[in-house]
């Protein structure tokens, strides 16, 4: 196998890439159709991408960044903090984004005639 493939697929770097420009994609759709229509579904749903992207990175450089030392340094809050959060971000980020689609969907039956 070729040696920049075996390494791309060995440490996930072509998955997390992908799902960066996927999850960017997302954001600039909503941010646009938040411009378009002026609906708060749209920036609902720029919101909720915005969370996922940041837990996305969380989860990417958590273990290049977060060492040991690190971790010993932030105490038991800053611990704790660091576990709690990219959960809390992945379900605020897929709420965010499900409420501003529902939401879009349902200003556009209140103003079509």
């Amino acid at each position: 196998m070729n040696l920049l493939l075996s390494a791309l697929l060995r440490n996930h770097l072509l998955f997390d890439a992908l799902g960066i420009i996927g999850l960017g994609l997302l954001g600039l759709a909503a941010i646009k159709l938040a411009r378009t229509y002026k609906s708060w579904g749209g920036t609902m749903m720029a919101l909720g991408t915005i969370a996922l992207l940041v837990a996305r990175l969380y989860f990417i450089l958590h273990p290049i960044f977060f060492t040991n030392d690190l971790e010993a340094a932030m105490g038991p809050l800053g611990i704790s903090l660091t576990i709690a959060l990219p959960p809390l971000l992945l379900s605020f980020g897929l709420a965010g984004i499900v409420w501003g689609l529902w939401g879009h969907e349902r200003w556009i039956q209140e103003e079509s005639p």
